[in-house]
């Protein structure tokens, strides 16, 4: 098991570190943050999905502009971290599930935020999983793409490729792009 794929890797570095990422502090995270709810097409939604949620900075924004907010984690501490994070937004529910894992939700989204999650997988199993997902997805939807553009080791892809393979294999209409030296952002529409 890589890495990639263990939970015991990611929930060691949140109880070395609750902010392993410096998601409080650093500016490319604090703008990230801003620039991914600003370029929300949508002012509400009724259902949001966050895989990856980590300790839960983007789900406490993203519960500001939703009326319910499905976060996920694999790793358990990250999930207490967002747990105490959102404890006063009582519309933020939280899960420990993968990015990957079997769909089980019964909830339909009307938002489906993958930031920075969707590179641990390979190219195949991304493609897998997304194809299974544009299958539980109803048209509409909006899907929320930012992923890191640079090589990291412990990512089997970097973000631009994430992208493609995910542009490329869930039928959508585009609404937004962003990219500079650091990320790239997409903001699509499920057909």
């Amino acid at each position: 098991m890589s890495p990639r794929d263990d939970p015991e890797f990611f929930d060691a570095k949140f109880r070395a570190d609750p902010d392993p990422w410096h998601f409080d502090t650093a500016w490319y995270e604090i703008r990230k943050r801003e620039l991914l709810t600003a370029i929300l097409p949508l002012p509400r939604y009724r259902s949001a999905l966050e895989p990856g949620c980590a300790n839960g900075h983007l789900t406490a924004a993203l519960a500001r502009r939703c009326d319910h907010v499905t976060a996920t984690d694999i790793a358990p501490h990250a999930l207490e971290l967002a747990r105490a994070r959102c404890r006063d937004q009582h519309n933020v529910t939280l899960h420990r599930w993968a990015f990957g894992d079997a769909w089980h939700w019964e909830r339909p989204f009307d938002l489906i935020v993958l930031s920075e999650v969707a590179y641990y997988q390979t190219a195949p199993a991304l493609t897998a999983t997304v194809a299974d997902m544009s299958t539980r997805l109803r048209p509409g939807t909006t899907v929320l793409l930012s992923h890191w553009r640079h090589p990291e080791p412990d990512h089997h892809l970097d973000g631009d490729p994430t992208h493609r393979i995910i542009l490329s294999t869930l039928p959508h209409r585009p609404l937004a792009h962003y990219r500079d030296d650091d990320f790239t952002v997409d903001v699509i529409t499920t057909r």
